[in-house]
Protein backbone atom coordinates (compact mmCIF):
# COMPACT_ATOMS: atom_id res chain seq x y z
CA UNK A 1 0.00 0.00 0.00
CA UNK A 2 1.87 3.50 -1.18
CA UNK A 3 2.49 5.76 1.99
CA UNK A 4 -0.81 7.12 3.66
CA UNK A 5 -1.46 10.53 5.86
CA UNK A 6 -4.33 11.04 7.81
CA UNK A 7 -5.92 14.21 6.98
CA UNK A 8 -6.43 16.02 10.58
CA UNK A 9 -5.78 19.83 10.07
CA UNK A 10 -4.81 21.91 12.77
CA UNK A 11 -5.38 25.68 13.02
CA UNK A 12 -4.61 28.48 14.85
CA UNK A 13 -6.08 31.54 15.14
CA UNK A 14 -8.19 29.96 12.32
CA UNK A 15 -5.34 29.59 10.35
CA UNK A 16 -5.09 25.50 8.60
CA UNK A 17 -1.60 24.60 8.89
CA UNK A 18 -0.94 23.06 5.37
CA UNK A 19 1.47 22.77 3.05
CA UNK A 20 -0.68 20.89 0.78
CA UNK A 21 -1.91 23.01 -2.91
CA UNK A 22 -5.47 23.88 -1.86
CA UNK A 23 -5.82 22.72 -5.69
CA UNK A 24 -5.17 18.99 -4.88
CA UNK A 25 -7.97 18.85 -2.37
CA UNK A 26 -12.39 18.73 -3.21
CA UNK A 27 -13.53 21.70 -5.11
CA UNK A 28 -16.34 23.57 -2.88
CA UNK A 29 -19.89 22.59 -3.34
CA UNK A 30 -22.22 25.52 -4.80
CA UNK A 31 -24.79 26.90 -2.79
CA UNK A 32 -27.73 25.43 -4.69
CA UNK A 33 -26.17 21.70 -3.74
CA UNK A 34 -24.91 22.71 -0.35
CA UNK A 35 -28.56 22.49 1.24
CA UNK A 36 -28.85 18.66 0.60
CA UNK A 37 -25.68 17.57 2.31
CA UNK A 38 -26.49 19.55 6.07
CA UNK A 39 -25.86 16.38 8.08
CA UNK A 40 -22.26 16.43 6.87
CA UNK A 41 -20.29 19.51 9.09
CA UNK A 42 -17.36 20.40 10.72
CA UNK A 43 -15.72 18.92 13.91
CA UNK A 44 -14.05 21.48 15.83
CA UNK A 45 -11.76 21.48 19.02
CA UNK A 46 -10.52 24.57 20.88
CA UNK A 47 -7.99 25.08 23.37
CA UNK A 48 -5.69 27.39 25.02
CA UNK A 49 -3.03 26.14 22.02
CA UNK A 50 -5.62 27.04 19.02
CA UNK A 51 -7.77 24.30 17.61
CA UNK A 52 -8.24 21.49 14.99
CA UNK A 53 -10.80 20.85 12.83
CA UNK A 54 -12.39 17.71 10.82
CA UNK A 55 -15.28 16.96 9.14
CA UNK A 56 -18.21 14.36 10.36
CA UNK A 57 -21.48 12.90 9.48
CA UNK A 58 -24.82 13.01 11.64
CA UNK A 59 -26.39 9.32 11.24
CA UNK A 60 -28.97 9.84 14.13
CA UNK A 61 -29.85 12.66 16.21
CA UNK A 62 -27.74 12.30 18.91
CA UNK A 63 -24.60 10.34 16.89
CA UNK A 64 -21.88 11.56 14.59
CA UNK A 65 -19.49 9.02 12.85
CA UNK A 66 -15.96 10.94 12.37
CA UNK A 67 -12.28 9.47 11.64
CA UNK A 68 -10.78 8.23 15.14
CA UNK A 69 -7.76 10.33 14.56
CA UNK A 70 -9.81 13.50 15.29
CA UNK A 71 -10.77 12.91 18.10
CA UNK A 72 -7.48 12.38 20.22
CA UNK A 73 -6.74 15.12 22.41
CA UNK A 74 -3.85 16.98 21.18
CA UNK A 75 -1.39 19.26 23.81
CA UNK A 76 -3.72 21.95 24.59
CA UNK A 77 -7.28 21.31 23.17
CA UNK A 78 -10.00 20.60 25.11
CA UNK A 79 -11.31 17.09 25.24
CA UNK A 80 -14.41 17.84 24.24
CA UNK A 81 -15.29 18.66 20.34
CA UNK A 82 -18.26 20.67 18.68
CA UNK A 83 -20.24 19.66 15.67
CA UNK A 84 -21.65 22.05 13.35
CA UNK A 85 -23.79 21.12 10.82
CA UNK A 86 -24.02 22.17 7.28
CA UNK A 87 -21.39 24.97 8.33
CA UNK A 88 -21.25 27.46 5.66
CA UNK A 89 -18.48 30.49 6.92
CA UNK A 90 -20.00 31.87 9.96
CA UNK A 91 -23.66 30.27 9.68
CA UNK A 92 -24.37 26.64 10.38
CA UNK A 93 -27.84 24.87 10.13
CA UNK A 94 -27.33 23.22 14.15
CA UNK A 95 -24.21 22.45 16.23
CA UNK A 96 -23.96 20.71 19.34
CA UNK A 97 -21.51 19.54 21.47
CA UNK A 98 -20.03 15.92 22.84
CA UNK A 99 -21.17 14.40 25.43
CA UNK A 100 -19.21 11.14 24.76
CA UNK A 101 -16.27 10.09 22.72
CA UNK A 102 -15.89 6.62 21.65
CA UNK A 103 -12.80 4.83 19.17
CA UNK A 104 -13.00 2.04 17.79
CA UNK A 105 -11.35 -0.31 20.19
CA UNK A 106 -9.42 -1.87 17.56
CA UNK A 107 -7.61 1.47 16.41
CA UNK A 108 -5.39 2.60 19.16
CA UNK A 109 -2.88 -0.76 18.32
CA UNK A 110 -3.31 -1.72 15.17
CA UNK A 111 -0.58 -1.72 12.25
CA UNK A 112 -0.43 -1.37 8.77
CA UNK A 113 -4.13 -1.47 6.57
CA UNK A 114 -5.94 -2.17 9.99
CA UNK A 115 -4.59 1.46 11.15
CA UNK A 116 -6.61 2.62 8.76
CA UNK A 117 -9.18 0.25 8.39
CA UNK A 118 -10.47 0.64 12.05
CA UNK A 119 -9.62 4.69 12.05
CA UNK A 120 -13.22 5.66 13.16
CA UNK A 121 -15.27 7.41 15.45
CA UNK A 122 -18.70 7.59 17.08
CA UNK A 123 -19.83 10.82 18.57
CA UNK A 124 -22.50 11.06 20.89
CA UNK A 125 -23.87 14.69 20.97
CA UNK A 126 -25.20 16.15 24.12
CA UNK A 127 -28.26 17.94 22.25
CA UNK A 128 -29.71 15.97 19.75
CA UNK A 129 -30.38 17.70 16.51
CA UNK A 130 -34.31 17.32 15.69
CA UNK A 131 -34.96 15.58 12.41
CA UNK A 132 -37.12 18.25 10.84
CA UNK A 133 -33.77 20.18 11.19
CA UNK A 134 -31.20 17.99 9.60
CA UNK A 135 -32.08 14.63 8.13
CA UNK A 136 -29.48 11.62 9.23
CA UNK A 137 -27.55 10.24 6.72
CA UNK A 138 -28.53 6.64 6.02
CA UNK A 139 -26.19 3.20 6.46
CA UNK A 140 -25.42 1.42 3.19
CA UNK A 141 -27.38 -1.90 4.14
CA UNK A 142 -24.53 -4.40 4.93
CA UNK A 143 -23.70 -6.80 2.47
CA UNK A 144 -24.95 -4.62 -0.22
CA UNK A 145 -22.65 -4.53 -3.44
CA UNK A 146 -21.46 -0.75 -3.90
CA UNK A 147 -21.52 0.85 -6.97
CA UNK A 148 -18.81 2.58 -9.10
CA UNK A 149 -18.93 5.78 -8.33
CA UNK A 150 -19.46 7.77 -4.95
CA UNK A 151 -19.56 11.32 -3.24
CA UNK A 152 -16.97 12.71 -1.61
CA UNK A 153 -17.66 15.09 1.14
CA UNK A 154 -15.34 17.28 3.87
CA UNK A 155 -14.51 20.64 5.06
CA UNK A 156 -11.28 21.92 4.16
CA UNK A 157 -10.76 25.81 5.74
CA UNK A 158 -8.83 26.78 2.21
CA UNK A 159 -11.55 29.33 1.70
CA UNK A 160 -13.17 29.64 5.06
CA UNK A 161 -15.32 26.02 6.33
CA UNK A 162 -17.33 25.42 3.70
CA UNK A 163 -18.27 21.95 2.41
CA UNK A 164 -15.99 20.90 -0.26
CA UNK A 165 -17.16 17.05 -2.40
CA UNK A 166 -16.95 15.57 -6.09
CA UNK A 167 -19.79 13.73 -7.03
CA UNK A 168 -18.25 11.72 -9.64
CA UNK A 169 -15.42 9.61 -7.77
CA UNK A 170 -14.84 6.22 -9.11
CA UNK A 171 -14.84 4.17 -6.08
CA UNK A 172 -12.51 0.47 -5.96
CA UNK A 173 -13.76 -1.07 -2.83
CA UNK A 174 -10.71 -3.48 -1.27
CA UNK A 175 -13.13 -5.85 0.48
CA UNK A 176 -11.17 -7.84 2.12
CA UNK A 177 -9.55 -4.93 3.85
CA UNK A 178 -12.65 -2.90 4.81
CA UNK A 179 -11.29 0.18 3.01
CA UNK A 180 -12.25 2.03 -0.06
CA UNK A 181 -10.09 3.82 -2.22
CA UNK A 182 -10.61 6.85 -4.94
CA UNK A 183 -8.72 8.40 -7.76
CA UNK A 184 -10.34 12.10 -6.29
CA UNK A 185 -7.79 13.95 -4.66
CA UNK A 186 -8.55 15.02 -0.40
CA UNK A 187 -6.42 16.91 1.78
CA UNK A 188 -5.90 17.76 5.26
CA UNK A 189 -9.49 18.96 7.06
CA UNK A 190 -11.57 16.26 5.09
CA UNK A 191 -10.43 13.35 8.21
CA UNK A 192 -14.05 12.15 8.83
CA UNK A 193 -15.86 13.19 5.76
CA UNK A 194 -18.48 11.17 4.14
CA UNK A 195 -18.28 8.69 1.68
CA UNK A 196 -21.99 8.75 0.10
CA UNK A 197 -23.34 6.23 -2.55
CA UNK A 198 -26.78 6.58 -4.04
CA UNK A 199 -28.88 3.10 -4.47
CA UNK A 200 -31.84 3.47 -6.19
CA UNK A 201 -33.52 6.79 -5.05
CA UNK A 202 -31.62 7.20 -2.11
CA UNK A 203 -28.59 7.90 -0.66
CA UNK A 204 -26.48 5.86 1.86
CA UNK A 205 -23.15 6.73 3.65
CA UNK A 206 -21.06 3.86 2.74
CA UNK A 207 -17.57 4.85 4.44
CA UNK A 208 -15.43 7.76 5.92
CA UNK A 209 -12.50 9.44 4.67
CA UNK A 210 -9.35 8.89 7.14
CA UNK A 211 -6.33 9.70 4.74
CA UNK A 212 -4.85 10.43 1.85
CA UNK A 213 -2.67 8.26 -0.55
CA UNK A 214 0.84 9.76 -1.33
CA UNK A 215 2.07 10.52 -3.29
CA UNK A 216 -0.97 10.52 -5.39
CA UNK A 217 -2.81 12.30 -2.87
CA UNK A 218 -6.08 10.56 -3.23
CA UNK A 219 -8.44 9.36 -0.79
CA UNK A 220 -8.65 6.36 1.58
CA UNK A 221 -11.91 5.57 3.57
CA UNK A 222 -12.59 3.26 6.00
CA UNK A 223 -16.27 1.01 5.17
CA UNK A 224 -18.72 0.61 7.87
CA UNK A 225 -18.45 -2.24 10.02
CA UNK A 226 -20.62 -4.06 12.44
CA UNK A 227 -19.20 -1.96 15.55
CA UNK A 228 -20.15 1.54 14.03
CA UNK A 229 -23.67 -0.16 12.67
CA UNK A 230 -23.90 -1.31 16.56
CA UNK A 231 -23.57 2.15 17.77
CA UNK A 232 -25.93 3.57 15.38
CA UNK A 233 -28.84 0.87 15.96
CA UNK A 234 -28.03 1.92 19.86
CA UNK A 235 -28.55 6.22 18.84
CA UNK A 236 -31.51 4.98 17.02
CA UNK A 237 -33.07 3.08 19.46
CA UNK A 238 -32.23 6.23 22.35
CA UNK A 239 -34.56 8.30 19.66
CA UNK A 240 -37.05 5.98 19.56
CA UNK A 241 -37.44 5.60 23.73
CA UNK A 242 -37.79 9.58 23.36
CA UNK A 243 -40.00 9.70 20.98
CA UNK A 244 -42.18 7.50 23.32
CA UNK A 245 -42.51 9.25 26.39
Amino acid sequence: MPFLKTLFCGFVVSVCLTTLALSEGLPVVDGSTRSDWTAVGAVIAQGTEGGSSCSGTLVAPDLIITAAHCTTQKEGLLDSLRFFAGQDGTRFVASSGSSDIIRHPDWADATGSDKYRFDVAVVRLSRPISRDVVSPVLLVPAQRRLPQEAVFLGYQNDTGPRLHGRFDCALYPLTTQGLLTSECHVIRGNSGGAVVVRLEQNWYLAGTIVARREPEGTALAAQLNDWLRGHVSAALNREAQRLAR
